[in-house]
């Protein structure tokens, strides 16, 4: 190609068409300012592919986060709707005895202890550590989610936060009881039980304790369902793109 292009340009010039040459190059060059936009043209659209791919990989690790998620904070929550919450219940309404407390193991892991529930991050951290991914993608659902995480996680440290206090001080509490040492080294709960048996304070402490619970399994909850309509608006992008 290139050489018939010189051949036709060396025909012209020693042919004296200086005109018609002009005409040519002029040509030329606007075939050879088509050919470098095309050649743009396609490397952009490369590159936006592999952006685009490169994002919807990451969304995919969003969803699937969002997925374990959903199931963990599903289970905790069923969890607290058959174990913790009849415990509390029935601790704070009804005048238990010894034997109650005795049959019945989860009036006390309700009181003593919660699990501290991660907010799985790995999709997000990656979305986050490539800052400039989506400025001419795809905006409104990548700030979907992270409006999503940003909310979720503050409410969540919270909830957590608050209910961390709240046990925190009523181990302070139990500390200056003579029976405490030996209900945490040999699980001797007769101390442990009485206590909480016939302490007015207890009761109390353990009406606010449930209170912070409740709410830790109310933002879990709001977690779990606004996660399920975000995956649903994952699934819709990827389908479409």
């Amino acid at each position: 190609m290139i050489k018939f292009f010189r051949s036709i340009r060396k025909n012209m010039i020693s042919e004296n068409k200086t005109g018609n040459y002009i005409k040519y190059a002029i040509g030329e060059i606007v075939l050879v300012v088509i050919g470098i936009l095309i050649a743009l043209s396609i490397n952009n659209w490369n590159e936006l592919r592999k952006q685009i791919n490169m994002q919807n990989s990451i969304y995919r690790v969003i969803k699937e986060d969002l997925i374990n998620d959903i199931s963990e904070f599903d289970s905790f929550v069923k969890d607290y709707e058959n174990i913790q919450k009849p415990a509390f219940d029935a601790i704070l309404t009804k005048k238990l005895t010894k034997e109650d407390w005795e049959k019945n193991p989860n009036y006390i892991s309700a009181i003593m202890g919660f699990e501290d529930i991660a907010i799985n991050q790995r999709g997000l951290n990656l979305l986050k550590s490539i800052p400039n991914l989506s400025n001419d993608i795809d905006q409104s659902l990548t700030s979907k989610i992270n409006n999503f995480y940003d909310q979720h996680s503050v409410e969540i440290n919270i909830a957590i936060s608050e209910l961390s206090e709240e046990f925190g001080d009523n181990l302070k509490n139990l500390k200056n009881y003579d029976w405490f040492s030996s209900f945490v080294a040999n699980r001797t709960t007769d101390g442990f039980i009485d206590y909480y048996t016939n302490n007015y304070n207890a009761k109390n402490r353990i009406a606010l304790y449930s209170v912070f619970y409740k709410i830790y399994v109310g933002e879990l909850n709001n977690f779990k369902i606004d996660a399920e309509t975000l995956v649903i608006d994952i699934d819709n992008y990827l389908n479409e793109n």
